[in-house]
């Protein structure tokens, strides 16, 4: 039987655009092992759908629908995320139980690895793996070391673990009892639950925006080694556009939003424009470009370290 790839998402109506940039990097990315994407529909309109479906097709990869349940979510706070933030956790819930395992990818990234690299990978009885989430903030939510907290926008999923344990309902569970002092609801419950039981992956199968904040002393605090967090930027196997700064922005200089273009260019969301346009966006443009000219001198900075290191060696 030839081994076929499963990757879920979630988005709603405004992220189609971008789901659609995931799954076609993937199947760009991914070119000998067939991929289905399995899209949990949170208020997607028909046309999306149909513009989506067809997209897909076209591309020889398979797409499956599926409508969530409203009700086990609500009342939750979204923030600016959406409803779709939850969505992940009850994918034992939607995905077809002869599915033992699914790859769930965020709609706000770009694949340019070979994804059956990290679908073959054996879990060793952990329930999830992940990369640590590279910022130090959200983990002191739930009292956890930076270490052993994970970003949940890359996740390889034991189903039959989430099934038989009833993982979602437990995390569920979670979130409505500390939603109130949970920064990133979501992700925290997810921490809480399955603290010591995911399997650490590469930082580049999630490459934050973070990692360019910092050159020489970016992995301090971190599990990763120095060499781990540059491959990571300079060679990641999916790109994460985490925080507000989304390649789709204009005031977003992110190195890998070039690509990201390039990609939505060849959906039907081509001509889509960007969703800035009032002056304090333009604010934003002014601040993120020192932020960018700071960026670049970093990434200058990292270049001339690994050469001189090169050539010490």
């Amino acid at each position: 039987m030839t081994r076929r790839i499963h990757v879920a998402a979630c988005c709603d109506e405004n992220y189609v655009p971008y789901v659609a940039v995931m799954m076609l990097s993937a199947l760009a990315s991914t070119p000998n092992t067939p991929i289905t994407f399995h899209l949990i529909n949170c208020s997607i309109s028909p046309e999306s759908i149909r513009k989506l479906q067809d997209l897909i097709e076209r591309h020889n990869g398979q797409l499956e629908i599926y409508q969530p349940d409203d009700q086990l979510y609500r009342g939750l706070p979204t923030l600016r995320y959406g409803e779709a933030v939850y969505q992940r956790i009850n994918l034992p819930e939607y995905i077809p139980s002869d599915i033992g395992r699914i790859l769930y990818i965020d709609a706000d990234t770009l694949v340019l690895g070979d994804l059956d690299e990290l679908w073959q990978l054996d879990l060793k009885d952990h329930l999830v793996a992940a990369v640590e989430n590279l910022s130090p903030r959200a983990c002191k939510d739930i009292g956890l070391p930076r270490t052993e907290y994970f970003n949940s926008g890359v996740l390889l999923i034991d189903l039959e673990g989430w099934r038989r344990e009833s993982i979602h309902l437990q995390v569920t569970d979670y979130a409505r009892k500390n939603a109130h002092r949970l920064q990133y609801v979501d992700q925290c419950s997810l921490n809480a639950v399955l603290r010591g039981r995911w399997l650490r992956l590469m930082p580049d199968w999630n490459q934050q925006s973070d990692i360019y904040k910092v050159v020489k002393k970016y992995h301090e605090g971190s599990s990763y080694t120095q060499r781990g967090m540059e491959e990571a930027i300079l060679d990641p196997k999916i790109v994460h556009f985490t925080g507000k700064k989304k390649p789709w922005k204009v005031y977003c200089f992110h190195p890998f939003k070039a690509q990201h273009r390039a990609f939505l260019k060849t959906t039907p969301w081509a001509d889509l424009p960007p969703p800035d346009a009032a002056f304090k966006v333009y604010l934003k443009y002014f601040f993120a470009l020192r932020q960018h000219w700071k960026s670049c001198k970093r990434q200058s900075a990292l270049k001339k370290f690994q050469r001189s290191k090169t050539h010490h060696d």
